[in-house]
């Protein structure tokens, strides 16, 4: 019979078989995390100076969030997807990280089915694609809006699914994944993901603005060009 080893994650009780704690503190996982983020910015800033310095300073912010969004997207969610049924053994840096975020949501290291599917999806096809959408804007090419919007609608669509999914069944089974400390539910279940809802809800509004004014523009044209046509044949 498998033994339970204690873990800080909830409901409590949860079997972990073969669970090894972490031996990285909060602060080192999230200094690492912390430090990858502001090299990925500063890299992203060069690499937008030298190739499209003229960019906007609206297009400048959404090209660091879809190079970091693809970067999180493929490394670290894409490490949870590929390892997700041994994540409680795992010791690694990415092993322990998912480890310390677990205690808001346990269900990576039960390896529950919706956060894996999802966790996939967002890995292998958001992942890349926001990679895509941020060489897109840094060339402004005309495919950008299009697929800015097809990214970032899968992204809300993805966290509103996410967050639906704890909810209903704390309501319905009266289910806690979250410790029950404030920073865990606060800080790491809603405060991080919260970019993941904010951010593409903007993307989509500016997408679906930009692409319903480029058919503005063609319908007033369509209309211009047809009365030119009524005009000669009447001449």
């Amino acid at each position: 019979m498998d033994s339970v080893p204690h873990h800080p994650f909830y409901p409590l009780g949860t079997s972990l078989t073969g669970y090894i704690a972490n031996d990285w503190s909060m602060s080192a996982i999230f200094g690492v995390f912390g430090g990858c983020l502001v090299t990925l910015f500063t890299l992203t800033r060069q690499l937008n100076q030298s190739l499209n310095p003229h960019l906007s300073r609206r297009d400048q912010a959404l090209l660091i969030w879809f190079v970091l969004s693809g970067f999180i997207h493929l490394i670290i969610e894409g490490y949870f997807s590929v390892n997700h049924t041994r994540m409680p053994t795992l010791t690694d840096y990415l092993g322990q990280g998912w480890k310390e975020y677990s205690k808001c949501d346990s269900r990576y290291m039960t390896g529950d089915s919706f956060i894996v599917s999802m966790e996939t999806v967002t890995a292998f096809a958001w992942g890349p694609l926001c990679l895509v959408e941020a060489w897109f804007i840094l060339i402004n090419s005309p495919w950008r809006h299009p697929l800015q919007m097809l990214v970032s609608v899968g992204q809300f669509y993805g966290d509103l699914l996410y967050f639906a999914t704890v909810l209903v069944e704390h309501a319905e089974k009266s289910v806690e994944y979250s410790r029950p400390e404030a920073l865990y539910f606060w800080g790491y279940f809603m405060g991080m993901n919260a970019f993941w809802i904010i951010i593409p809800a903007y993307c989509i509004a500016t997408s679906m603005k930009e692409i319903a004014e480029v058919f503005k523009v063609a319908q007033s044209q369509k209309g211009k060009l047809a009365a030119n046509v009524v005009e000669k044949k009447r001449a």
